[in-house]
């Protein structure tokens, strides 16, 4: 079987390059990651459909709100991964998983297995 795609949005290159190995070490691929809001959903616009996204809330001081809504309506999952933890997730994402920044390998391995799980 092969790995799932990761897509990473995170605007803070370090934190970037830890979620990157991360997801490698972990055992799945990194489908593309993105800096900036823009890149994020020129990288959408351009057909990009990985397995599950990890989603900063906050670009550069642009909310991805925009860029979860595409996400969620292609049907993709979504980890957001924020310095404010669940604080600033707007209402309509209540009940995704947020990880706290910036986050460990394991409580990482536990999100995305729990958001890759089979539905049912």
């Amino acid at each position: 079987m092969a790995a799932k795609q990761i897509f990473i949005v995170e605007d803070e290159a370090l934190l970037l390059c830890e979620l990157e190995d991360m997801v490698l070490q972990l055992g799945y691929n990194v489908a593309g990651s993105a800096t900036s809001f823009e890149r994020a959903m020129d990288a959408l616009a351009a057909g990009a459909k990985p397995d599950l996204a990890l989603l900063d809330l906050n670009l550069n001081g642009t909310p991805s709100a925009a860029i979860a809504d595409h996400l969620v309506a292609a049907g993709i999952p979504i980890i957001f991964v924020s310095g404010y933890g669940a604080r600033g997730l707007e209402e309509r994402f209540t009940g995704f998983e947020v990880l706290q920044k910036p986050c460990d390998e394991a409580a990482l391995s536990v999100a995305l297995k729990r958001a890759l799980a089979p539905a049912g």
